[in-house]
């Protein structure tokens, strides 16, 4: 035990220990064996139930010998009257006490009472929920007790109100207990449903909460809980399913749709696309990386066929296979250039459209539609874009709120101001002021939150990158809220300490992005700029391009200033057809002779500078 002095055992405790030990294995040694050789003979009576047991009651954690013991009462089911099934089933129960009193957090006692529950002639479930309110005062967070207690109440049909109330008595007592402020997190859309809230809850129902949880951060600051389930009750909820972004192309042949989540097309959904209200047959969807794996951005090819270094990726039949082959070898006949510009290309059927024409792009699922966006392509218009939410306003990035809310948030604010005034070095207080003030107002507020969140830097030295991260989040929305993405062709994020980006989600069509002289330490999701021709990542902290890869737009592409060490920390840049410039200088390979001359023969349609005119 903590606190005691430790003492050492002598030479014949450590020998009787063995012993003792040697015994023991003996005797499980024995058992098991038995027990083994009359499952091989499909002896499933009551001494089996015997024998598994005197090994479960030391060790409950002997899965195989609770299959075993389910195996015999399905056995013994059958031919035993109801009366006395009655009994050895209860008897089971007791049993199962025993071991989960030896250890509590046994998962094959738990889920065998569960199977004895369910197969007992006549449960008693009130004193099964009484068991779990035993168990529970002796470890309010046995998660293993929680999940019974969950099935008890399912199986007796227990009302979801008494369990809130007991939820309630639980926090009263114990303002510590996560696991009853997260068993109320789930009770609450079912007693309190609202579609109509981002949470799925009624706002009255919510706004009590604030006030129970706020009880319980004023008597005790330090203690997470409380603070986590304030920081739930703040949620913006499921963010709802809708398309950013719809750009059509008559230049590029492709349709370009992106979306507020990220979604799998050819499993359970399906995107159609339509000309003058008729399906247009034969499309192909692929993410940026020309995969289907899950992604908020999709492209269309229509009947098209991908290469990468001469190697098809994609599903077609062996004639259309065969003859791409030969086409493959003339060109690489003809032109010794053919395997550089196979590099990931793709050639397309002209997406032909009517000089005048209305399109419509729809998320299915099944027969239901998911959501949808249209636009109107012109005679005159080579490309379009429509769009069913990337106006940008400041509810995109924050939930709408009643007076009543917005009033109830405010007085939650002072509270926690004044709780930070005695509490000055809790963290807790500090982030949950942050969080207030972005919901209620993060335009108004920005200043304040920019220095709390340097004033959470030094209380929470450990999270640092996590407090980076979420000030890099904030500026960023604060920059987009009021933002017409869709027809912003450029923007400027320079020097402004990001060490992430972003929501690059809404930023399809933007040609030119400035993020130089940031913090960032990656590129990830920059494949969803399908637009974009220049991108300045100078002076960040880059150590490779992954997030780069299949650009198809970019010619200049600005590095310099990073932490590339070697080339094939560019290798994502082989991908990207038309680049046309890069600037690598200021990093640690530009000054590596061998580094350079593989990547010259890396990029050998690129003008690379390497060192600073």
């Amino acid at each position: 035990m903590h606190g005691r002095l430790k003492v050492k055992s002598t030479e014949e405790q450590i020998e009787a220990k063995k012993k003792e030990r040697e015994k023991k294995l003996l005797l499980y040694n024995g058992a098991m064996s038995k027990i083994f050789l009359k499952k091989q003979n499909g002896e499933l009576d009551q001494e089996m139930l015997l024998l598994s047991g005197e090994v479960l009651v030391v060790n409950p954690d002997v899965y195989t010998l609770w299959n075993f013991r389910k195996e015999t009462f399905l056995e013994l089911s059958t031919c035993l009257p109801g009366e006395q099934l009655q009994r050895l089933y209860q008897s089971e129960l007791y049993f199962l006490e025993a071991c989960l009193k030896k250890n509590p957090k046994s998962y094959g006692s738990w889920h065998h009472r569960c199977f004895v529950m369910d197969h007992m002639p006549d449960p008693d479930w009130k004193r099964e929920l009484e068991l779990c309110n035993q168990f529970l005062q002796l470890d309010e967070r046995n998660f293993h007790c929680w999940d019974y207690r969950r099935f008890v109440v399912h199986s007796a049909k227990i009302p979801p109100e008494e369990e809130f109330e007991f939820s309630l008595r639980l926090i009263n007592n114990n303002f510590s207990n996560y696991s009853s402020w997260h068993y109320r997190s789930k009770l609450l859309p079912i007693l309190f449903p609202d579609a109509t809230q981002p949470m799925g809850v009624s706002e009255d129902a919510l706004l009590k909460e604030y006030e129970l949880v706020q009880n319980g951060f004023f008597t005790d600051p330090d203690d997470q809980s409380n603070w986590f389930y304030h920081r739930w009750l703040m949620g913006r909820g499921n963010q709802t399913l809708n398309i950013n972004c719809f750009y059509v192309s008559r230049e590029d042949n492709c349709v370009l749709v992106s979306f507020t989540k990220h979604i799998q097309i050819g499993k359970k959904t399906d995107l159609i696309l339509e000309c003058n209200e008729q399906t247009m047959p034969g499309t192909v969807w692929l993410n940026p990386n020309k995969t289907s794996q899950s992604s908020c951005l999709w492209i269309s090819f229509y009947n098209v066929f991908v290469w990468c270094n001469a190697q098809i990726v994609r599903q077609i039949s062996i004639r259309i296979i065969k003859i791409i082959i030969i086409i493959i070898i003339i060109m690489f006949i003809c032109s010794k250039r053919f395997c550089n510009d196979l590099n990931w290309q793709y050639r397309a059927d002209n997406l032909t459209f009517p000089k005048d024409c209305d399109l419509k792009v729809t998320l299915v699922q099944g027969s239901l539609e998911l959501c949808s966006s249209s636009l109107h392509l012109g005679e005159n218009d080579s490309s379009l874009s429509g769009s069913s939410v990337i106006s940008m306003d400041k509810s995109i990035f924050s939930q709408e709120m009643s007076p009543l809310k917005k009033d109830t948030l405010l007085q939650a604010m002072e509270s926690v101001l004044q709780l930070m005034e005695m509490e000055s070095d809790n963290k807790w207080t500090v982030l949950t002021v942050v969080l207030l003030m972005k919901a209620l107002d993060p335009d108004s507020y920005f200043d304040q939150i920019m220095c709390y969140l340097d004033k959470l830097e030094d209380l929470d030295g450990k999270r640092i990158h996590y407090y980076k991260d979420l000030r890099s989040k904030f500026i960023i929305e604060n920059i987009f809220a009021g933002t017409e993405l869709t027809n912003a062709s450029a923007i400027t994020l320079s020097g402004r300490s990001l060490t992430k980006m972003y929501h690059t989600e809404l930023l399809p069509l933007v040609t030119s992005l400035d993020l130089c002289d940031n913090l960032l330490r990656d590129v990830h999701e920059f494949n969803l700029l399908q637009n974009v021709k220049v991108l300045n990542l100078a002076n960040n902290k880059l150590e490779n391009c992954e997030g780069l890869q299949h650009l198809p737009k970019l010619e200049r592409l600005l590095l310099n200033g990073n932490n590339l060490t070697k080339s094939s920390d560019l290798l994502q840049l082989t991908t990207c057809a038309k680049l046309n410039f890069l600037d690598i200088s200021n990093n640690p390979l530009s000054c590596q002779e061998e580094e350079i001359q593989t990547i010259t023969a890396l990029l050998p349609n690129v003008s690379i500078c390497f060192k600073q005119q």
